[in-house]
């Protein structure tokens, strides 16, 4: 056999590629500011990809496009040649390669895989203080998202890709107009006011289930895009051959967003998505008026909940690129992969205590199964994504004319006991939970589902509650509780969403062979239709649907109503924290106090109790040491 044929670059000999190359190792940065840029060779087709990785300083680097997509399964890999040298990468990064590559030119790139040393631990700290900046200076950002092989012949047929090609060179294109025209078709069908599940036509249907293939893409659970999307110049979406502007995306699911429950029996679970990527101010700013905007970290922590990441502290990490991330110019925390994440998140919540005045954070604790065993600190969230449930208290403003403030504007009062780390709040004792029941049951599949509400609403109505209230007022306490005080603001409001909503899980109790309790209907159907007025459901279905995921509606001693967190059980405490927007229940452990969670108690949110207490009517002020 002959010798490996070698070429020459900047005066060293290079053997050239094959599959018994050596991998290739990269050389140390050689400043904190500096980064790599991927040189992608010309190419076509499934040839293997070839690189180059040169190191510039940040503010010297030439223009390049940052690619945003998700890593896949890290056992999923392939290999490229880079610099004659075999890297693997994750087969997904290798498929946005091939299809970003040019058949002619050197396209100057930037991918986080490639371009950090992912075994490096100090790099990895030092680039991603960076990596804000490295999606900012881009000229452009390449979403890259990936389909299985069936769901793009779908999503294909959706946007007639025939005439929608794969041309990158410029956002204004045509294809890419295109592709937004034929995806503003589709969506305008699903939009019709009243339509149902059983009234669309097969096209529809067919659009439906590619939209809904599109986004259970992994792109659309990884948290890491949320700032590389935030911080772009300009975002271009590649699907399979196809292209579209990305804000045009998030106009559609924006449009969707708006019916839920038909959303819902679609499979399309879209409902809050559109938020996780208008959180930073040139996206909002692009959908000024149709979005919310000036998120503080806490709301950036929450609102990026459902988002992934394979490294726990990233979870914290990822959205230090943030304007609410730094204060004066400095950052909440800086990026050290040599730190712990229960070290990290108790420096961050330590942060937010004392920046926010409030117990705001104290409303994104979410136990899951095994988690108040009393190895770790109850009262600092973990940000584990093993648990789904959607804050009441840690959001400054609501949707839904809701207003929380059950601690009527009082004063923080927190204190950290060192050692153990436990921390001293104040407020009072409520009311004890004498009983509860569960939101959520087993389906056939043996999935955890949410319980028919008509029949929710009905075991909820034989609590010991105050017998002297009419049998609407009860009604009214049910829904508002279920809700977590839907329309507080606008009682006429609610009313008349209420009679509708009560109309409609009639109807569909009804398509499934069930009778709805009349104790649902004490105003009678007619008067019900009356009040109901052709009111939408759309809204109040998100509350109850979203508010009792995860959680169990309870009734204290003195027959109050409230939805708390899945662990309560008899006997916790029901108490108002000063600071907190929203009542907690507490479980006495000796002397101390665990936090179970937040929780919604009818008839306090407004700082009823309060101003009892302020009265001296009822309660007394304790000092609770949370641990």
């Amino acid at each position: 056999m002959g010798r490996l044929a070698k070429r020459k670059r900047d005066g060293i000999t290079i053997p050239r590629f094959s599959w018994s190359s050596p991998p290739y190792e990269h050389v140390a940065l050689p400043t904190t500011t500096s980064i790599r840029i991927l040189e992608l060779q010309p190419g076509e087709g499934t040839d293997i990809i070839a690189c180059h990785l040169s190191t510039v300083e940040s503010a010297e680097a030439p223009p390049y496009e940052a690619i945003s997509y998700a890593w896949g399964r890290e056992t999923d890999t392939r290999v490229i040649n880079c610099e004659n040298r075999k890297l693997r990468v994750t087969a997904n990064l290798r498929d946005a390669l091939w299809r970003i590559r040019d058949p002619v030119e050197v396209k100057f790139l930037w991918a986080d895989a490639v371009c950090i040393n992912q075994n490096d631990n100090e790099e990895r700290g030092f680039q991603v203080r960076q990596m804000p900046s490295v999606y900012a200076n881009a000229v452009r950002v390449l979403v890259w998202i990936d389909l299985p092989s069936s769901a793009f012949k779908d999503f294909e047929h959706l946007l007639d890709s025939g005439s929608v090609g794969p041309d990158l060179g410029n956002e204004d294109t045509a294809p890419v107009g295109l592709a937004s025209r034929i995806l503003n078709e589709h969506v305008a069908k699903l939009e019709v006011p009243g339509i149902r599940m059983e009234d669309l036509d097969p096209d529809t249907s067919v659009v439906a289930s590619a939209l809904c293939q599109l986004f259970d893409s992994p792109w659309f659970t990884r948290l890491w895009v949320v700032q590389e999307i935030g911080m772009a110049k300009s975002i271009l979406a590649m699907i399979g051959d196809a292209s579209i502007d990305f804000v045009d995306l998030i106009r559609f699911i924006l449009r969707l967003e708006r019916r839920t429950m038909l959303m819902d029996q679609l499979g399309l679970f879209i409902a809050g998505k559109s938020n996780v990527y208008t959180t930073f101010p040139a996206r909002s700013k692009e959908l000024n008026g149709e979005v919310d905007g000036d998120y503080d970290f806490l709301e950036m922590l929450e609102v990026t909940r459902n988002q992934k990441a394979s490294d726990p502290r990233d979870y914290v990490y990822a959205l230090l690129g943030h304007p609410s991330a730094s204060v004066n110019g400095v950052p909440i925390v800086e990026p050290d992969y040599n730190k712990s994440p229960e070290e990290l998140y108790f420096e961050v919540t330590m942060k937010i205590l004392s920046q926010s005045k409030s117990l705001r954070i104290l409303s994104a604790v979410h136990h899951g199964d095994g988690t108040l065993n009393g190895e770790s600190s109850s009262w600092i969230p973990s940000w584990s994504r093993d648990v789904c449930v959607l804050s009441l208290g840690v959001y400054q403003d609501h949707y839904f004319d809701v207003e929380y403030d059950a601690s009527a504007g009082l004063a923080a009062f927190c204190n950290l006991v060192e050692p153990g780390r436990s921390l001293d709040v104040r407020g009072f004792v409520l009311d004890v939970v004498e009983e509860y029941i569960e939101t959520e049951e087993l389906s056939h599949g043996e999935s955890v589902v949410l319980k028919e509400v008509d029949e929710l609403m009905s075991d909820i109505l034989r609590f010991k509650t105050d017998s002297s209230a009419s049998p609407e007022d009860k009604l009214a306490a049910v829904g508002q509780t279920l809700t977590a005080g839907f329309r507080n603001q606008a009682p006429t409001q609610f009313a008349a969403e209420f009679a509708a909503f009560r109309l409609y899980l009639a109807d569909e109790a009804e398509k499934k062979g069930r009778e709805m309790s009349d104790g649902l209907f004490p105003e009678g159907k007619e008067a019900l239709h009356r009040i109901a007025n052709g009111k939408s459901v759309d809204e109040i279905y998100w509350a109850a649907s979203r508010f009792c995921t995860g959680r169990k509606v309870f009734c204290t001693k003195q027959g109050t109503l409230g939805l708390g967190p899945a662990l309560l059980r008899e006997g916790d405490l029901c108490c108002i924290l000063f600071g907190a927007r929203v009542p907690f229940i507490l479980r006495r452990v000796r002397d101390n106090y665990q936090l179970v969670g937040e929780s919604y108690v009818h008839g306090i949110m407004k700082g009823e109790a309060v101003v009892d207490w302020m009265i001296g009517e009822k309660y007394e002020m304790q000092t609770f040491t949370l641990v």
